[in-house]
């Protein structure tokens, strides 16, 4: 099940528990095969672009959306510890919005597993906090259920 809360207006955080060590759900943030698992819908036919080192960029791209409607994110990775931590810098292409900040912990569970926890932070507004939160409940569901799958 996944759990958030606004600790701020400008932070969201989601949680959720996954059925896999955290060596295995650490590339599920890191790399672009990894990525295309859950992060968008499989409709969003999206490109994953990543080099995950501290200072080392990423872009994720729609390519499955009719024109004019192509969505990309793009960041530099901060701190990148194995399997344990991830951090970066995320800001949305075409958005003159200050940049928000990403941190992803991954712990093991008490009843086995890994819990999830991302704080989305540093958002310019509630409304884009709350667009944040929605969106990672969304894709922290789906990796749940990828990894359940697989």
């Amino acid at each position: 099940m996944v759990e958030s809360s606004l600790p701020d207006a400008t932070t969201a955080v989601v949680s959720v528990v996954v059925d896999a060590d955290p060596d295995d759900v650490f590339p599920m943030f890191t790399e672009p095969r990894g990525l295309a698992g859950w992060f968008w819908p499989a409709a969003f036919a999206a490109i994953y672009e990543t080099d995950p080192r501290a200072g080392g960029r990423f872009v994720f791209r729609t390519a499955g959306l009719a024109a004019g409607h192509n969505v990309a994110i793009r960041g530099i990775f901060g701190e990148v510890r194995r399997p344990r931590l991830i951090t970066y810098i995320w800001s949305w292409n075409g958005d003159s919005a200050p940049a928000s900040r990403v941190a992803v912990k991954l712990a093991p569970a008490d009843q086995g597993g890994t819990e999830v926890v991302v704080t989305h932070s540093h958002n310019p507004t509630e409304e884009q906090r709350d667009d944040h939160l929605k969106s990672w409940h969304d894709s922290l569901s789906r990796l749940a259920d990828h990894l359940a799958i697989g």
